[in-house]
């Protein structure tokens, strides 16, 4: 038996139907996590600004944008919600994402009693890493 010593120049085809499978469902993947980013961030609330703001770009599982508008109202993810209805939330994100966190986003006329109220709700639900979120305030504007 002769076994042919000689080897084929030509490649094998790269199968394209798979990589543009993953191409569009990379895209799709993107694109929702896009608008989820910027839903919290959309509603209209003017943050007090710091000189020690940080920009958070990382998302965690867990994690939860509650907006506080001047008039008190509680917003998240694009619903309002009662003390009672976030408490429920902040319970099932304590229950199915341990070591989540809590960001608040309250605008700078906001009453200082409904952020200590939903600081009570997070400390309930044994939530243990709340932040406040700020915009970084702009070289010689002055605090106020």
């Amino acid at each position: 038996m002769k076994i042919s010593t000689k080897f084929s120049e030509q490649s094998e085809p790269v199968p394209m139907a798979p990589l543009i499978d993953i191409v569009f469902l990379t895209l799709v993947f993107f694109m929702t996590t896009a608008v989820f980013s910027t839903m919290e961030s959309e509603i209209d609330i003017d943050l007090p600004t710091a000189d020690t703001a940080e920009e958070r770009t990382l998302r965690t599982h867990g994690e939860i944008y509650i907006n506080l508008r001047e008039d008190g109202g509680i917003v998240l993810n694009n619903r309002e919600l009662t003390l009672a209805e976030l408490e429920d939330v902040l319970n099932r994100v304590a229950e199915y994402f341990p070591g989540g966190s809590v960001i608040i986003r309250g605008d700078r006329e906001a009453r200082h009693g409904r952020t200590i109220d939903i600081l009570d709700l997070c400390r309930k639900a044994d939530i243990q890493q709340v932040y406040f979120q700020a915009v970084r305030r702009e070289a010689g504007a002055e605090a106020g």
